[in-house]
């Protein structure tokens, strides 16, 4: 799989593409969080997230933490914990998402 031949989705202030499907509630994402904009607080109820850094720096809130993520950085985002990005940056925060137990509309945002 290469990056360039994702297909996108755009979001508003960052874009989505789904990598791997590994089964039906646990697949792969490609996040991109556009220069200078913010992804807001939000939570899910059931699913567990594991971010991976792949280029950029940006703030990263989860739970009551606060991070300077960078390229190589791994987070875990557990079920109802509230967590957002702020990119700050001329160049857009890319982070590979590895979403477990998704459900629909398992997105509440604060």
């Amino acid at each position: 799989m290469k990056l360039e031949n994702l297909q996108w989705e755009d979001r508003g202030v960052y874009r989505v593409a789904k990598g791997f499907e590994l089964s039906e509630d646990c697949f792969t994402q490609i996040v991109e969080v556009k220069p200078k904009k913010e992804v807001g607080k939000h939570y899910h109820e059931k699913q567990t997230e594991i971010f991976v850094i792949l280029s950029g720096e940006a703030v990263m809130g989860i739970g009551e933490r606060i991070y300077n993520a960078k390229t190589g950085d791994i987070f875990i985002c557990r079920p109802k914990e509230k967590h957002w990005v702020k990119n700050y940056s001329n160049e857009p925060f890319r982070i590979l998402v590895f979403k477990y137990n998704y459900a629909e509309n398992d997105i509440f945002w604060e």
